[in-house]
């Protein structure tokens, strides 16, 4: 819910952020009254009325501000996206695999989620039947003795159509839609599918979420650990090339959903940068919307990277992360009805019991709050984003008026 105040309910004056400046008016005087909500909920927002109507006390952060707005968590939409070619039941240790320690992850992400958030689950390779000429080997490899038959074509596994349905659609994360997910990733324990439809897989994926037209913020989540592979033929020799993978992304957060990037045992690296898996989920990753921070493609650091090394602990620290940014610390800021946002008189403060935390503008990501790329929603990272974490009651304000605090 958006509670308004400093004369918002006034027909004539512009609400949002380009209301800087906006006159109460006569109906001001008189106290304030409900007005139809912006938060895209159908119901309605109250105006706040401090005590004996008069307006609440501006906060220290702005004596000057003209508008002050308290805002919830946007509603999120998390759908997994996950990667099931046969390379990911490559053994990690004696005991796992890394299909088993990430189907774990995924069981404990929709643990950590908020209860009101909306999950589903899409798995790649589509289209084709898993096949059982290819086996792990005793040394940790993968052998195939496939006669020509025996492996499927691209027809089906590289054309987005395959994507376009979901293995569990995206619905309210109660008990029951958590268990649809695992059985449905538990279903493919034994199997072994060909080849790595990455492209093919993010822009039937994608496409289908931004057209499910969700209330809140979408999100897909991406575990793979591979490159595209298997899909190129004679008549289209490039059709294994990251960049579709890459376009497929740019569309998606375009349209409004981002793409988060988890690179399974992604510190594999290669001599030739084209190929190296942590360089490209890197360049995925920024495409899509969720760089790590905005220089992290100096570093290629842009994709949540797990290794054999620490994999259980990356993983879920990875998956938690993602969890906490998209489903909690995403809000959706008012905007105005017509004019330009003043971007760069916007504050952000997090009420948390008796303190009020001025939280400062981070555009390195590290501890603070950023636009997201359409400037129509910001996001909380790092301590600033934990601090929700431990309140339930803690809340979020948008300060208007003040030139913007920054780190």
């Amino acid at each position: 819910m958006l509670k308004f105040w400093n004369g918002l309910a006034i027909a004539s004056c512009v609400t949002g952020l380009a209301a800087i400046g906006c006159g109460g008016g006569d109906q001001a005087s008189q106290g304030y009254v409900p007005v139809p909500s912006d938060d895209g909920s159908g119901g309605s927002a109250t105006v706040s009325s401090g005590v004996g109507g008069q307006p609440p006390t501006k906060p220290t952060i702005c004596p000057d501000a003209s508008d002050v707005f308290e805002v919830d968590p946007a509603p999120s939409n998390l759908l997994i996206l996950l990667d099931r070619s046969g390379s990911m039941h490559l053994r990690i240790d004696e005991q796992n695999t890394r299909w088993s320690l990430t189907k774990a992850g995924v069981g404990e992400i929709l643990k950590t989620l908020p209860s009101d958030t909306a999950a589903g689950l899409a798995m790649f390779p589509s289209g084709d039947q898993p096949i059982s000429c290819c086996e792990v080997t005793s040394g940790n490899y993968i052998s195939c003795n496939c006669t020509a038959s025996e492996l499927p074509g691209p027809e089906a596994r590289c054309e987005a159509a395959a994507y376009d349905e979901f293995a569990v659609d995206v619905a309210p994360l109660s008990p029951v839609q958590a268990e649809k997910i695992m059985a449905s990733v538990a279903a493919s324990d034994e199997e072994f599918y060909w080849g790595t439809p990455l492209a093919a897989a993010l822009a039937g994926s994608l496409d289908r979420a931004t057209k499910l037209n969700l209330d809140g913020v979408t999100s897909v989540v991406l575990l793979t650990d591979g490159l595209p592979t298997s899909c190129h033929t004679s008549e289209d020799p490039e059709a294994n090339d990251v960049a579709l993978a890459i376009d497929a992304v740019t569309d998606g957060l375009n349209s409004g959903v981002r793409t988060y990037v988890v690179g399974i045992d992604g510190e594999a690296a290669s001599s030739d940068p084209a190929t190296d898996l942590a360089v490209n989920l890197s360049v995925l990753a920024e495409a899509g919307g969720t760089a790590t921070s905005p220089d992290c493609a100096m570093d290629n650091s842009c994709a949540y990277l797990v290794n054999v090394d620490n994999f259980e602990t990356a993983l879920s620290s990875a998956l938690g992360s993602i969890a906490l940014e998209a489903a909690s610390c995403t809000f959706e800021l008012p905007m105005p009805s017509g004019g330009t946002p003043d971007y760069d008189a916007v504050n952000i403060t997090v009420a948390t019991g008796s303190t009020n935390h001025t939280i400062p503008r981070d555009k390195a990501h590290h501890n603070g709050w950023d636009y997201l790329p359409a400037k129509d929603k910001v996001q909380l990272y790092g301590s600033a984003c934990e601090l929700l974490k431990a309140d339930a009651e803690a809340k979020v304000e948008v300060v208007v008026g003040c030139k913007t605090i920054e780190n």
